[in-house]
């Protein structure tokens, strides 16, 4: 034990997870987290959090917290509300970071957000990170009864006030699509800055999140295309004056351990086969972007024709390779390792959908081995 009552090993921990940080108690009893992203860092995201029970959500919150991932990550769809599985989460665990990913912008108001973060942030003991995003058109308009009206504007003034929120500030903001007047968060934060984190593909949004956020979630950009990627986020941290560093890049990487390569990949085709062939234009476009064009179409093809199997059995092997780690946990080490060079400093690790809680804490287990 230290002077200043904090252990070595704490104190290990705190720079290996959380970069550089004063003690957590910070000044004032606040919490101090002051940027910068050592390499080290590996998380894992719940997606199977809508089919899950409670005494198993605390199971695998503690497995990632003895695996020592940095950050659980716990998603929101249009089935259960994020925030009271991750109020779980942070209850049930003492070290691990909690975050949402992702809350959309358009559900929740940007006062909402704020109340909703800032409580996390207390139960966690400042452990909270808030991952936002827009989501998608088709779920805000015919689930959330929202208009999905200009996602960039709505993206930088909803950041906008949530910083001034959690500084604790009187909000007072005429936007184009936020009007905020005269209110206070009157729950402060325990982190002296709370880190908010955007979802983001697209050229143009992923310039806003080197503009304004502190980290990037891109989800299914090809390996070997990701170093092109990171430096759009690169040219909007240049944009938005901002030390590239600073930013943490982190995105969601489908993560498949089995010895058996094939086994692995397709326990991950359904996955890509859903996005490509069912999210609309969205993620297709993006990987024609990204120069997988005509996979892209024989998987939009096969979802019209046969479904959610037949788009899974279009999924090339070589497509699973580029967008996933995959195979014994040597291979997928080697994957994880072209992503740091790409500039990857927190990979996201998203397990197949079809494992049951067995499979998930083994898979968990194995994430210790990639470092």
């Amino acid at each position: 034990m230290s002077r200043s009552g904090v252990s070595r090993r704490e104190k290990s921990w705190r720079y290996l997870h959380y970069g550089r940080f004063e003690d957590f108690r910070g000044r004032n009893g606040r919490a101090r987290w002051t940027g910068g992203y050592p390499v080290s860092r590996t998380s894992i995201v719940l997606w199977r959090h809508d089919q899950i029970k409670t005494d198993e959500l605390v199971r695998f919150a503690r497995g990632a917290e003895d695996a020592g991932m940095d950050t659980l990550w716990i998603p929101e769809t249009w089935v259960r509300d994020a925030s009271v599985q991750l109020a779980i989460s942070a209850y049930s665990t003492e070290r691990i970071r909690i975050a949402s990913g992702i809350f959309n912008i358009y559900s929740r108001s940007p006062g909402q957000l704020a109340q909703t973060a800032s409580e996390l942030d207390v139960l966690s003991g400042g452990r909270f990170t808030l991952g936002i995003g827009v989501s998608g058109r088709a779920v805000i308009e015919n689930w959330h009864s929202q208009s999905f009206d200009r996602p960039l504007v709505r993206t930088r003034e909803v950041i906008s006030v949530l910083r001034q929120a959690f500084e604790g500030a009187r909000v007072n903001f005429a936007g184009q699509m936020v009007k905020m007047e005269g209110f206070r968060l009157r729950q402060r934060p325990v982190q002296k800055k709370m880190p908010v984190y955007l979802a983001a593909n697209g050229p143009a949004n992923t310039r806003l999140a080197g503009e304004v956020a502190d980290g990037w979630i891109p989800f299914l950009i090809p390996f070997s295309r990701f170093e092109e990627a990171n430096a759009i986020l690169e040219e909007g941290a240049r944009r938005g004056q901002r030390p590239a560093p600073e930013i943490d890049t982190a995105p969601f990487v489908l993560y498949s351990p089995n010895e058996d390569t094939g086994r692995a990949r397709d326990l991950l085709r359904p996955i890509i086969g859903f996005y490509v062939g069912a999210m609309g234009d969205y993620y297709h476009g993006q990987l024609t972007r990204w120069g997988y064009g005509d996979e892209a179409d024989r998987i939009r093809g096969a979802w019209k024709d046969g479904g959610r199997e037949a788009a899974a059995r279009a999924v090339p092997d070589n497509l699973v390779d580029d967008l996933a780690l995959c195979g014994p946990v040597d291979r997928c080490r080697e994957g994880l390792e072209r992503l740091r060079q790409a500039g990857v400093t927190h990979p996201i690790l998203r397990l197949p959908d079809e494992m049951d809680e067995a499979e998930v804490l083994q898979g968990i287990a194995t994430i210790p081995a990639l470092q």
